[in-house]
């Protein structure tokens, strides 16, 4: 058994890890890097296995089934989530000119899946489970040849407001190879119920001076927890009733799929009816149908574009405003980085000095350092190849694990020998 890393070395995106037997080739994720051009990824694989719905680990799906009708193994909620994205970045493409994607080919990834958590390939079995971060996020197992290799995907081990996190027990013990992101590899987080805290905390404080609240999201998942989060905490008399709005389409197609598949959340989510249709947080279309004083949740997560950006260069100039961030980790280019860092930032539009409060609060679902070294002590693998984070991040977490398990941080095109 040989593994080959194709994307998410010494990087936070483009996943791709071929797993390759003699008689038998999977990719563990298929995807791409936003904002760069898409990689060439290689297509002689027998199955290609989606961790879960990013686009850094489902976007290159589109060029594979282009010209293709391969085998794509995820959950129901990945395969209805990763169409919509796909969809949009078709669309978005097009209006950049680039025409090689059109929608039937996103629609085709639709038509190739297996919703399954066990699938038998020639020589090798694969299990698929549950890894907690987003909807229907799965760790997933291979074993081939007599021996064991245990792909992560993004997890996270603690519980949010509304999904479980992974539980470490389930995990197969001792495989031959673990395979795990490292994105934060090198960071503590304080315990989730302090950080909500300091959210709401910091919402209040904005609200009693009738500020505008921004919060950049992703609408896969994160636009749903933050709007959860707000509505329910306006609901319980937590927060004051204040306009709340999320602005993103695919995001609230994505409610559609979430109370659907409400089994896959917590206790109090599953006992509710349609737990993601909100009494206190409002649908709008356009930046333009806000009623200020507001708090909007809205695309694009990063600040590149669409109404986070626009909302950023109208609400920056007041310091009773805020932009609350909720990612831990921010791209070098995105405009809510400079922000933040530097008090302006640059677009096509020209230079923007920031009065806003810019706050950093992350809500992240990625394990942190503390988690992932409490993965390996629990999983005890002969040997943890490092992947999905930055070279620092990950050496950092190197460092850590170095007495539990042999560390490998492989680069783009190197190959592993199991």
């Amino acid at each position: 058994m040989k593994i080959e890393v194709h994307g998410g070395a010494r990087e936070v995106g483009g996943s791709c890890i071929a797993v390759e037997t003699d008689s038998c080739k999977i990719a563990l994720d298929y995807g791409t890097k936003l904002e760069v051009e898409m990689p060439k990824l290689p297509k002689d694989f027998d199955a290609v296995v989606i961790s879960h719905a990013h686009l850094d680990h489902t976007g290159s799906l589109l060029r594979l089934c282009k010209n293709n009708n391969p085998t794509i193994v995820g959950a129901d909620i990945t395969r209805d989530v990763t169409v919509d994205l796909l969809h949009d970045m078709v669309k978005i493409q097009n209006e950049k000119g680039n025409l090689d994607f059109n929608d039937s080919h996103a629609e085709k990834v639709s038509a190739c899946w297996w919703s399954r958590d066990s699938v038998a390939m020639p020589g090798m079995s694969i299990q698929l489970q549950p890894a907690g971060h987003v909807a229907g996020a799965k760790i997933t197992t291979v074993q081939a040849e007599g021996k064991k290799v245990v792909y992560t995907g993004d997890f996270c081990v603690h519980d949010t407001e509304i999904l479980q996190g992974l539980r470490l027990e389930t995990l197969p013990k001792k495989p031959d190879v673990l395979i795990t992101e490292s994105t934060y590899g090198g960071k503590v987080r304080p315990p989730r119920k302090e950080l909500v805290k300091q959210f709401i905390a910091q919402l209040e404080l904005t609200m009693d001076r009738c500020g505008n609240v921004l919060i950049p999201t992703f609408a896969f998942h994160r636009s749903q927890e933050m709007a959860k989060r707000i509505d329910t905490a306006i609901q319980n008399g937590i927060l004051p009733k204040y306009h709340v709005y999320t602005i993103s389409n695919i995001a609230q197609r994505i409610n559609g799929y979430f109370n659907y598949h409400k089994q896959l959340f917590t206790k109090e989510i599953k006992a509710q009816k349609h737990p993601f249709n909100y009494r206190h947080v409002k649908h709008l279309y356009r930046t333009t149908q806000i009623e200020t004083p507001a708090v909007v949740i809205c695309t694009s997560g990063f600040g590149h574009a669409g109404a986070s950006l626009r909302l950023l260069q109208e609400w920056c100039d007041d310091k009773d405003n805020a932009v609350i961030l909720t990612s831990g980790y921010l791209p070098p280019d995105s405009p809510l980085k400079t922000a933040k860092e530097e008090g302006f930032f640059k677009t096509e539009d020209g230079t923007y000095d920031v009065k806003a409060e810019v706050k950093q609060i992350e809500l992240s679902g990625h394990a942190d350092q503390t988690e992932l070294v409490k993965m390996v002590s629990k999983v005890k693998p002969k040997r943890t190849v490092l992947v999905h984070g930055d070279l620092e991040q990950a050496e950092l977490l190197a460092e850590k694990i170095g007495e539990l398990t042999d560390v490998c941080i492989p680069q783009k095109g190197e190959v592993i020998d199991v």
